[in-house]
């Protein structure tokens, strides 16, 4: 078995690979009420096959394997010979740079090589697996590392970043396994999983050491010491969150519901799967919501607005607050008004802010803000 390819043993444990594109009802209505999504909340509106999982997972890995690789070589997947060809619109990358590592207390830049290396092999993987199938793999598509202005400063940049990555990759996989059908398909996917929550316990227990600040995502997002009180991103079942494809994408889109493009991915993701759903929500039915929530503008004061945001029990009371890591602007705010005016009186730069809702039965909902003051 040492020799044999990882390849092989994916199609192999597949029950009847030759028909792995012809599978009936591969995510079919049933399975998707099976599991509590519709496909509104898919964000998409045909039911997709096990492939189209795939290259959706794809897009993602595509995604951490380019942010992992530029931070730590300065080069891009495909220099290193990475296969990025395939269906829909290839794109370059743009963004991000080679980041100078700390190596003590412990070394940082090993742990990021050996989580670069792990990603490159899982788009390796995703892609000959479904090649071997009969599939086409999605090209890598055009991709902005830039999109939320950090990650690439430092240490502290490069370690908030790689935290929204790994934990959206482990709630994405949570979301999208239930589609899947074929068992030897699953079993890998459950392993890339796995591997992806092993990266997410790495990077948040270095967040919790160098007392790094982190924001709130959307309404699911359990954030790690200091800012939380969680360790591991996992909910008072000792459970990770799951997020459906599109509540994925809302988040990787910049925070716009419905989108087909934006954020991380400018011209879209390649695949069925590339539609923006809304912000995932909390049982509580309290969710916040602001537009924009990014932004690059040379503007010297903007509005905000949370009007979009929903309540579970009662009025909703609205507070903006300055994330650490940021520059620091002026706000014009009362509780009860969704809107709020931010004045860069900091000058050009990042600013990283939050929304924080809170209805009448002190359930609350944060979202995060960024926004690229060019300056006037």
């Amino acid at each position: 078995m040492k020799d044999k390819s990882i390849i092989d043993e994916v199609v192999a444990a597949s029950p009847n690979r030759r028909s792995f594109l012809n599978k009936i009802a591969i995510a079919s209505a049933a399975v998707a009420a099976g599991t509590g999504m519709s496909k509104f909340a898919l964000g998409q509106t045909a039911a997709p096959t096990d492939a189209d999982i795939l290259n959706f997972a794809l897009n993602l890995e595509y995604l951490e394997a380019e942010f992992y690789t530029v931070a730590t070589t300065g080069m891009t997947i495909d220099k290193l010979g990475i296969g990025i060809t395939g269906t829909g619109t290839g794109g370059a990358t743009t963004g991000g740079a080679k980041i100078a590592f700390n190596t003590t207390p412990i070394n940082y830049a090993a742990i990021a090589l050996e989580i670069a290396a792990d990603e490159r092999a899982h788009v390796t993987l995703i892609r000959t697996a479904l090649l071997a199938a009969g599939a086409q793999p999605v090209a890598k598509p055009a991709l902005n590392l830039n999109a939320l202005g950090f990650g690439f400063a430092g240490l502290t940049d490069f370690l908030q970043l790689a935290r929204i990555f790994e934990d959206i990759g482990v709630t994405a996989y949570a979301g999208a396994a239930p589609l899947i059908t074929d068992k030897g398909i699953l079993g890998y996917a459950a392993r890339i999983a796995q591997a992806e929550a092993a990266h997410s316990e790495n990077i948040r227990l270095q967040i919790a050491v160098l007392n790094i600040p982190t924001m709130a995502l959307d309404a699911l997002d359990i954030l790690p010491p200091p800012s939380g009180s969680n360790y591991f991103p996992l909910d008072n079942q000792g459970l990770t969150q799951t997020r459906t494809p599109g509540q994925v994408l809302f988040l990787a889109y910049g925070g716009v519901a419905n989108a087909t493009k934006g954020g991380f991915f400018p011209n879209g993701a390649n695949g069925l799967l590339n539609m923006a759903s809304t912000a995932a929500m909390t049982t509580s039915g309290t969710t916040a919501v602001v537009s924009p929530a990014t932004l690059t503008t040379s503007n010297p004061s903007i509005t905000l607005d949370g009007g979009a945001s929903t309540s579970g029990n009662g009025a909703l009371t609205y507070f903006y607050s300055v994330l650490p890591g940021g520059k620091v602007p002026a706000l014009l705010q009362t509780a009860r008004n969704p809107k709020v005016i931010v004045q860069f009186v900091s000058g050009p730069g990042t600013y990283m802010l939050q929304l924080t809702v809170t209805d009448s039965a002190g359930n609350t909902a944060m979202a995060p803000i960024v926004i690229m003051y060019t300056g006037a």
